[in-house]
């Protein structure tokens, strides 16, 4: 008997249900890693944006402090005014829970530098300075806690940084 060796190969219709039943499960099982790390990723962005933010926020205030002449600290420690050696004064200070600039120099607007600060420590309940001076006035300490909601429920962001006047 002679085969004709010009037939056609076909994908027969239950190879091709079994080749879609495989690939029906791969995805199945590749969907909770998909949806795990997708959450992740969005907890995480919302995490490196609140740390940007007050980092920004945290530099702007002690390059502006370390340029000044002399600073002062008002009574409730939330607020600093601080004179350049040029004379130009600004001030940083908070305003409900938005840390908020009035740069001695450049725009005269003020700058809204960081939302969401905090004087009252979440963990303990106390009260604690944004801006403290040092004993011997040549130093000032910065600290801001920042409370954002994000994602993954509410986060706190501590930083605190010692400002040395270079002018003084």
């Amino acid at each position: 008997m002679r085969r004709n060796t010009n037939a056609c190969r076909a994908v027969t219709l239950v190879e091709l249900l079994v080749a879609s039943g495989i690939m029906l499960i791969l995805l199945m099982a590749l969907m909770p890693m998909l949806s795990t790390s997708t959450r992740a990723w969005q907890r995480n962005s919302a995490d490196v944006q609140v740390t940007m933010d007050a980092t920004l926020a945290m530099r702007r205030i002690t390059s502006e402090l370390r340029r000044a002449r002399s600073v002062s600290v008002n009574t409730s420690q939330t607020q600093v005014t601080y004179v350049l050696p040029n004379g130009a004064d600004g001030v940083v200070g908070l305003s409900g829970q938005t840390l908020v600039w009035h740069p001695a120099e450049g725009p005269t607007d003020t700058v809204h530098l960081l939302n969401g600060v905090m004087n009252i420590d979440p963990a303990t309940g106390t009260t604690y300075p944004l801006f403290q001076l040092g004993a011997n006035g040549r130093t000032v300490t910065v600290r801001l806690c920042v409370q954002r909601q994000t994602p993954a429920g509410v986060r706190y962001l501590r930083m605190q940084e010692l400002v040395v006047l270079r002018n003084r």
